[in-house]
């Protein structure tokens, strides 16, 4: 039976259409993906488009999910080091007030000194004062009209 052009026609729009064939990665193999360009990015130095290049090739995604791997891997840098900030700054203190004591027992005021503004200006302490300048201006516009008239 031969194909009428009605026929052809209808082939074209019937059924679901075609999907994608690539394969789908797992939560699992997302994370090691998000995990492995965390060390990349940061290791590397590696920019947008250098990440995006390495991504497709490694991993063999897509330009439009390279973007969302980066955005969602700087998501996760900012979530980590915003959390380890503290623990940082309280190691830091630990280790600073372990110098200051030494420098006390060996009186050598100088390093304590220099280990006190250290430990200030981690604690923020140091900040300058801000100072409440106010001003008052005063603007006069001549337009040619007559000098001797003031607003």
């Amino acid at each position: 039976m031969k194909d009428s052009p009605d026929n052809e026609d209808k082939k074209e729009t019937r059924g679901r259409p075609q999907g994608s064939t690539k394969v789908k990665m797992n939560l699992v193999q997302v994370e090691e993906l998000i995990n492995e360009s965390m060390k990349v990015i940061i290791g590397n130095h590696y920019s947008w488009t250098e990440y995006t290049n390495w991504a497709k090739k490694k991993y063999g995604i897509s330009g439009q999910m390279a973007n969302e791997y980066w955005l969602r891997v700087w998501t996760h840098l900012k979530e980590k080091y915003e959390l380890d900030r503290d623990k940082l700054i309280t190691k830091h203190l630990s280790k600073y007030w372990g110098i200051y004591d030494q420098a006390i027992r060996n009186n050598d005021l100088s390093n304590a000194r220099q280990t006190l503004d250290a430990i200030t200006k981690l604690l923020g302490l140091s900040e300058p004062e801000k100072l409440d300048v106010k001003q008052e201006l005063k603007i006069k516009f001549n337009f040619g009209t007559d000098e001797t008239q003031e607003e």
